[in-house]
């Protein structure tokens, strides 16, 4: 019997508060740490377009910037700078003389105050093609991937987190066919 009565405090003491006043209704306010669930945004993938065989090809080039753009992962963004055709001296971006992977990235976070996750979401929007890869244009960001040629391999070519800052960002956005 002893059982008994704790069990109905304990489910009295459940039942009373649940019934608290505000607790779970729209007019309770959450503290911000509340939400033990929260994730990273949803990353529905890179958008690519034309044949299967192109768009396969395409898809592989971009996915490693879209992924990593996605996690937020500035160090793999860096490398993919790096480690393009000529490395960071030919990567195309707002100017940053003389910048290696990570400084380019840094400058884009400190400079431009760029969430990685707008690169991302740049590479989710349909690609405009130009003769040498697909450019993405998405408000006053543009990135531009390289199909290679002769031997040289394709590459992320360009990211310009401020195309309004660059001629040189404007003209591809031109060419490519931006609104």
């Amino acid at each position: 019997m002893h059982r008994a009565t704790r069990s109905g405090r304990l489910m009295a003491l459940c039942l009373a508060v649940l019934l608290l006043p505000g607790c779970g209704s729209g007019g309770s306010t959450p503290r911000p740490d509340h939400d033990r669930t929260r994730t990273a945004a949803p990353c529905p993938g890179v958008n690519v377009s034309g044949s299967d065989e192109v768009a396969t090809f395409y898809r592989a080039l971009a996915e490693p910037v879209y992924r990593a753009a996605c996690a937020g992962d500035g160090r793999r963004l860096a490398q993919l700078i790096d480690t393009g055709s000529g490395g960071a001296q030919h990567f195309e971006t707002n100017a940053c003389q003389g910048c290696d992977g990570n400084e380019i990235v840094a400058m884009w976070r400190d400079e431009y105050g760029l969430d990685l996750a707008e690169l991302a979401r740049l590479l989710e929007t349909p690609p405009r093609w130009s003769q040498g890869g697909p450019t993405y244009v998405r408000g006053n960001h543009l990135a531009s991937l390289n199909r290679g040629w002769s031997g040289v391999p394709a590459f992320w070519s360009s990211f310009f987190p401020d195309c309004r800052a660059e001629e040189s960002c404007q003209m591809y956005a031109e060419i490519a066919g931006s609104p």
